[in-house]
């Protein structure tokens, strides 16, 4: 139930997935807040999509969002794979055999609507949400948080949270503040943390011949992959991941032009995304194209003081595995948790909330972390980047049962929120979630094994075949 008189005061810097869904995890503790988001509006439509897992779709099950959100939108059903050459590889029914296990549909949407959803379900309390207010600095007070925008408004709190994304200015400031504290080698690796080493060319077509709904279609090629998702009457969400020439770090990382684009793409037109459906069916046909580097980063630093950072601007991860998103929204689950017992003190002093906000980060780091290495190997894995990788896809068929073992066993290891009960879909599941809690703060040390494993059992069930592999 939400207080009449809240005792910790938050300020949001970014109302995209991340900063709305923390509102919403605040709002129900209790706790104030403001989002300070720097466009004109909430839910601007950019064409990108996001992929709703189980362990994000319980979270917002929780918040009352969930409902709303899948309401006309077509589930997930069959996975299909596929070789450069048009070959089928494998096929599941994986997205079903979620659901059946964890209680949740699997669902690609327009990111758009899920920021209308997150923003229109915060009702009266959608004044807190301020457009228009690019944070230009941070001040990091004995006492609370004082945060500058642009237009020259300034607003202050006893914390703030940096849902901004890669470029987060929060975590600029930050890193300012640590350098005035004596930690300027802390500072300096940590900002040649982020890469760039894969490129990826997405859009949104119209339905497409071939391409039927609820399906998805992965493409495994030699330093590129690609990724079909079709909802509702056959739109297409897509992808085209490209290895770069070379790594990028920081700074150097590049931003593309429509000319980019368009000659980047000719190689790849002619190429399978299906037995009978090629890459130019899809592209000619897409409303909306862009192209951008893919930037990983994993800090070490998720907080300093009284400034604390979530979702991509502590681990921007590639988005094969569409973990980004629903990896945000168990951060801000569990960073409520831990606010909601900041707010059981007499006062918020700095050691407080340091302890406070140690205690989130040693709990979700770990896990989150794993998320993250995975999301990156998975990336490399579609492009047959090393020898393993390619083992691997050639195994595939072998190893898809333990594969989604894996994905399972990741999903049901999920924060969710102490202050309301698990809802009814979560526990009727025949793999029942495993709540994440302070007490499990070490990654799954077993999972090498499992793959070591697989891999093992799929060389004496299909043998050698080098001339296959290496092409």
């Amino acid at each position: 139930m939400e207080s009449s008189t809240p005792t910790l005061n938050v300020v949001i810097v970014g109302g995209g997935i991340a900063g709305l869904t923390l509102a919403h995890c605040l709002l129900k503790n209790g706790i104030n807040f403001v989002v300070l988001e720097s466009r004109g509006e909430v839910h601007a439509q950019d064409g990108a999509a996001l992929g709703m897992l189980p362990n994000g779709a319980r979270i917002l099950d929780q918040l009352g969002i969930f409902d709303d959100l899948i309401e006309g939108v077509q589930p997930l059903r069959k996975c299909y794979f596929w070789s450069e050459d048009g070959e089928l590889i494998a096929e599941d029914d994986s997205p079903v055999e979620f659901e059946k296990r964890h209680g949740y549909c699997s669902a690609f949407m327009d990111r758009q609507r899920v920021l209308e959803k997150l923003y229109s379900k915060l009702g009266d309390h959608r004044d807190r949400v301020l457009v228009n207010k690019k944070t230009i600095n941070v001040e990091n007070l004995p006492d609370g948080i004082r945060i500058h925008c642009a237009d020259g408004s300034v607003y202050e709190g006893d914390l703030v949270v940096g849902a901004d994304g890669v470029r987060s200015i929060v975590r600029q400031s930050m890193w300012k503040s640590m350098d005035e504290h004596g930690l300027q080698a802390e500072v300096e690796k940590e900002k040649t943390t982020m890469i760039s080493e894969y490129n990826c060319i997405f859009g949104i077509a119209p339905a497409t011949p071939g391409l039927n709904p609820g399906e998805i279609h992965r493409t495994y090629g030699q330093g590129y992959s690609f990724l079909a998702v079709i909802g509702k009457e056959g739109r297409v969400w897509w992808f085209l991941f490209t290895k770069m020439s070379r790594k990028y770090n920081g700074s150097e990382i590049p931003r593309f032009k429509q000319s980019d684009m368009d000659e980047h793409v000719l190689p790849y037109l002619s190429t399978p995304v299906t037995r009978s459906v090629r890459f130019s069916e899809i592209y000619e046909r897409a409303f909306f194209r862009n192209m951008l580097a893919l930037e990983e980063s994993l800090y070490k630093h998720w907080f300093y003081g009284r400034m604390v950072c979530i979702g991509d601007s502590v681990h921007k991860m590639t988005p094969n595995m569409g973990q980004g998103a629903n990896s945000a929204i168990e951060n801000c689950a569990m960073l409520a948790n831990y606010l909601a017992k900041l707010t059981k003190s007499p006062a918020c002093k700095p050691e407080d909330i340091r302890r406070c906000l140690q205690g989130w980060q040693t709990t979700v780091q770990p896990r989150i972390s794993g998320i993250w290495y995975s999301a990156c190997d998975l990336t490399r894995l579609e492009t047959k980047a090393t020898l393993k990788h390619k083992v691997l896809i050639y195994l595939l068929p072998y190893l898809l049962g333990i594969f989604i073992n894996k994905s399972s066993a990741l999903m049901i290891g999920a924060a969710k929120l102490d202050c309301s009960p698990p809802p009814a879909r979560s526990q009727q599941g025949t793999v029942p979630f495993k709540d994440l809690t302070p007490s499990e703060e070490k990654r799954d040390s077993g999972s090498r094994g499992i793959v070591l494993g697989a891999l093992l059992v799929g060389f004496v069930a299909v043998g050698w075949n080098w001339r296959r592999l290496l092409v």
